[in-house]
């Protein structure tokens, strides 16, 4: 059911399926400091009930990509908390705003890297809460991104093996490329209190405490639940989208089918530090 924001044009209407809502008439330039801090609320309400908000159209500037950025978590990075990003994919800094990740075809980035069901930045302390991706040219076929939600595969493990996890902690990272980190494998969605599954196949790398082989076979389990379709939703992205997601209660994915065509994409990562 469609819903608009109080004393605004804005309307939020739900994805069918497992998460996801259609933001339409927000109009990031047009609007105050003031007044935007008042959609605000009302999109972060939003935001925690449908994980991902997508945008369609939006065409937002870096500078709105940074101002709405900052309306869902106090500090915005171009990929780590300090601002590097692993795959050495550059910022927009020389422009002023080295808070923005650029993901450009033309640059040579590899598409094949966020081809896997991954959560960002998962292999550091502090993880990022969300993005906010802004998708300046998109392929003319394919590079489609898929999202999980990962409070519903954590539901759709079997008891017994929720309860064993739930006090199990995981290793996350890939070295040399990244650090790594530690983290409970079930937390808690942070105004529900729901339980959240917090493994994935990108960064996830074994399970503190067990064997190898029992580690190796119990990820390979959860991870083709938490991947299972029934859990997505999937944009077809046209060029002036933008999509913001949870990173704590969802996974993501990349379609890797555009081989050959330009695809531009701007990404503000957002802590809550």
């Amino acid at each position: 059911m469609t819903s608009l924001i109080s004393r605004s044009q804005i309307s939020i209407s739900p994805l069918p399926g497992s998460l996801g809502a259609v933001v339409e008439g927000l109009h990031v330039a047009k609007l105050s400091d003031q007044d935007l801090a008042e959609v605000a609320v009302e999109l972060v309400a939003a935001w925690a009930q449908y994980l991902v908000l997508f945008f369609p159209g939006a065409h937002l500037t870096p500078a709105d990509q940074v101002r709405l950025a900052r309306c869902f978590g106090h500090h915005i990075a171009a990929t780590t908390e300090a601002g590097g990003d692993y795959r050495n994919a550059p910022s927009l800094a020389r422009d002023g705003f080295p808070e923005i990740l650029l993901l450009d075809t033309d640059l040579k980035a590899d598409p094949r890297q966020t081809a896997v069901w991954h959560t960002d930045v998962t292999f550091t302390e502090n993880p990022p809460i969300g993005s906010l991706f802004v998708m300046e040219i998109a392929a003319q076929t394919g590079g489609d991104t898929m999202w999980s939600n990962q409070i519903k595969a954590l539901a759709a493990l079997s008891a017994p093996i929720r309860e064993f996890i739930g006090g199990l902690k995981a290793n996350h990272g890939r070295p040399p490329a990244t650090g790594t980190a530690v983290h409970p494998m079930v937390r808690e969605h942070h105004s529900t209190g729901e339980k959240v599954l917090f493994v994935n196949r990108g960064w996830t790398n074994s399970i503190v405490g067990l064997k190898p082989l029992e580690s190796t076979h119990l990820l390979e389990v959860i991870h083709q639940t938490s991947e299972r379709p029934e859990l997505q939703t999937r944009w077809k992205w046209t060029s002036g989208d933008a999509a913001l997601w949870d990173n704590r209660y969802t996974m993501h994915y990349a379609v890797n089918d555009y081989h050959g065509q330009r695809r531009r994409a701007r990404r503000a990562t957002i802590y809550n530090v």
